[in-house]
């Protein structure tokens, strides 16, 4: 399981999982994204390079964050694919691939405003990654 979304009043919670903090934050990604729309729908034509810094692991985790959500407010694209090539102290580097969004071929499920560090949680489990984050939407 990459994912599960859980209650939280009026916000989306997510619970996300990872072999690997690279993992994590690939699937992060598409935790993210799959809040917004169905991605079935949206292909890999355009890619971007996407980078992030921070002191901690959450810190680093919320960046990535708010790379990709920039891509989707800032661009107006949606993104499907997530890889992460490079995590290092404070810095991860990676890929993202997606399309413009197509109001006339995309589904949206609705909009995230961004993720918050309400109740956010990223740790390591027995050599596995978890991630517990809020969106605001």
């Amino acid at each position: 399981m990459r994912y599960e979304v859980f209650e939280h009043v009026s916000d989306i919670g997510l619970r996300i999982y990872g072999d690997s903090f690279k993992e994590l934050l690939e699937n992060a990604g598409l935790a993210l994204f799959d809040q917004m729309a169905d991605l079935s729908r949206v292909s890999s034509v355009d890619t971007f390079e996407v980078s992030a810094q921070g002191d901690t692991v959450e810190e680093l985790f919320m960046a990535w964050m708010r790379e990709l959500l920039y891509i989707f407010q800032g661009e107006g694209y949606l993104l499907k694919e997530f890889m992460v090539k490079e995590v290092s102290k404070g810095k991860v580097r990676g890929i993202a691939k997606g399309e413009k969004i197509d109001l006339d071929r995309h589904l949206m499920h609705g909009e995230v405003k961004g993720a918050t560090y309400h109740r956010l949680e990223v740790k390591e489990i027995d050599s596995k990654w978890e991630a517990t984050v809020i969106l605001d939407v």
